[in-house]
């Protein structure tokens, strides 16, 4: 039973800190950004859901958007 118990802590606290919002790095637009990065624009954290570059974080299939969305914790 504390083998199940502690696999439960364990399995918690892996899924809960890889779907934080940590966003440290400021999005460049030379970059090509992969599924999962993250990055910060004008305050507001954004998470990759596809592959691209040069397209600004912003609201979801506007201005061409179809690679950011508000990364929420």
């Amino acid at each position: 039973m504390d083998k199940l118990i502690l696999i439960g802590v364990i399995s918690l606290v892996i899924f809960t800190s890889c779907n934080r919002c940590d966003c440290n790095e400021e999005y460049n637009d030379q970059i090509t950004y992969k599924k999962g990065n993250k990055v910060l624009y004008q305050g507001v954290c954004y998470k990759a859901i596809h592959q691209g570059n040069g397209i600004e974080p912003g609201p979801w299939l506007e201005n061409g958007n179809d690679i950011w969305e508000i990364c929420e914790k």
